[in-house]
């Protein structure tokens, strides 16, 4: 009987943790990087294991583009989902990001995620 409570118990338990399962959620984003200039996108000459196998175990995007020819305007538009012209100062280079525009990853905070970064988060200003 006892044996029978402690299967019982373990059964709960797995099925408790289970229910609350999400998916690992990781973004790079990098400044200064071409397309091909990843192993998983075919160059010849960089080595990166550690991406190659998040390319190829993960869900990875090859058909997509960005309104905007620099960095800080690119970041923004992908952190909010929002095209660049929407984005007030945020849409120019040297510029912030308002407050008011909701984040992927502010959103993500909100449902339970951890998030961090390293490097730059957004660039210039605050985010």
């Amino acid at each position: 009987m006892k044996l029978w409570n402690i299967a019982c118990i373990w059964l709960i338990c797995c099925h408790i943790v289970r229910a609350d399962e999400r998916p690992n959620i990781l973004i790079c984003i990098s400044d200064d990087q071409s397309w091909a200039h990843t192993g998983a996108n075919g160059d010849p000459v960089v080595r990166t294991p550690a991406f190659d196998r998040v390319a190829r175990e993960g869900l990875r995007f090859v058909h997509s583009f960005c309104d905007a020819p620099t960095c800080g305007p690119s970041r923004s538009a992908i952190l909010t989902g929002q095209p660049i012209w929407r984005l007030e100062e945020a849409g120019n280079i040297h510029s912030t990001l308002p407050a008011k525009f909701a984040t992927y990853t502010g959103e993500l905070q909100k449902a339970g995620y951890k998030t961090g970064y390293t490097g730059k988060g957004w660039s210039p200003g605050k985010l």
